[in-house]
């Protein structure tokens, strides 16, 4: 994710400048506009050389649509981050369920049982992690914090790893309800706060695995596709070359919208405007581990974790 002081103009631009040939959206919207501008180019070479402005479209009727299609794209926009705010809201979640199961554990585990404190803030710790893994289609297991030569065994014979785990916390807290740890009324207050984990789980692989509806997104490029390709037609008799570059502007523009809202609709991904979700798990590993007062194992520095699939601009 691309980090920035949204009140500073002259960093503002240094980021877009510095980020503009590495961002996904910037490399395939490229390859859009060339073949516009191929296009164009063609079509007013053909009417200034050869037809003599013979292509004659009323500049009314682009206006007409214009104001169509941008009332379109702000819905398509708009209901594309929507899904993106959606998973921040979901991953906020995350922190502050993991924070209060670590508090109440903390609360009722002696302060001298590590291995107990260890093995939850562990558990904890890891759904996190394998939860941005299960959405990004690829656990890395050398993420995750270790806790005997078996843990990794059990978890890799499971396809949904962060399901796993959510098992394992309640079958650990059921354990010590019955060892006498744990009270009824403690199972009953710390189940329905591990619970929710499973509840932001199915949040965020209903953002992931509902895209737009088919029909609403095709419709779309198609007439964005239509009006960019029938402009220059419209306006090469008034801006002859100049049609050109006023034609490859405006593709940027209309274009531009639509890829942005491909990016970010899911919000899960490794893109530059994903959310940073290795650093958000590393937020909750480490408030988890503090409030049980245990350490992890693994020191990972997050940001040059997500810089291995994306480039974090500071």
């Amino acid at each position: 994710m691309i980090v920035y002081d949204t009140k500073n103009w002259a960093t503002t631009l240094q980021k877009i400048y510095l980020s503009f040939n590495r961002a996904f959206t910037t490399r395939v919207l490229f390859k859009y506009i060339f073949n516009v501008i191929i296009y164009t180019t063609i079509v007013v070479i053909i009417d200034q050389v050869f037809t003599k402005n013979f292509f004659q479209i009323n500049p009314l009727f682009f206006s007409l649509l214009g104001v169509i299609l941008s009332l379109m794209l702000v819905f398509r926009l708009n209901s594309s981050y929507d899904k993106w705010w959606e998973g921040r809201k979901a991953w906020g979640s995350l922190i502050n369920v993991s924070r209060m199961i670590a508090a109440q554990l903390n609360s009722l585990l002696p302060k001298d049982d590590y291995t107990t404190r260890q093995y939850f803030a562990v558990q904890i710790a890891n759904y996190a992690m394998s939860l941005q893994g299960h959405l990004r289609d690829n656990v890395n297991f050398d993420e995750l914090e270790p806790l005997d030569n078996q843990y990794f065994a059990d978890l890799k014979s499971f396809k949904h790893i962060p399901n796993k785990i959510v098992s394992m916390l309640l079958q650990a807290v059921e354990q010590k309800v019955q060892n006498g740890d744990f009270s009824e009324y403690d199972k009953l207050y710390l189940k329905p706060q591990i619970a929710g984990l499973l509840d932001i789980l199915g949040i965020c692989e209903r953002i992931k695995n509902t895209p737009i509806p088919f029909s609403h997104n095709s419709y779309i490029k198609t007439f964005i596709l239509t009006y960019v390709f029938a402009l220059p037609f419209g306006i090469v008799n008034t801006l002859g070359y100049y049609t050109i570059p006023t034609v490859a502007l405006v593709a940027y523009a209309l274009i531009g919208v639509e890829v942005i809202s491909e990016e970010v609709e899911d919000p899960f991904g490794r893109e530059a405007n994903d959310l940073p979700m290795i650093h958000m798990s590393n937020v909750i590993k480490d408030s988890v581990f503090e409030i049980l007062g245990v350490s992890p194992q693994k020191v990972v520095n997050s940001v040059e974790v997500e810089s291995r699939f994306i480039q974090i601009i500071y």
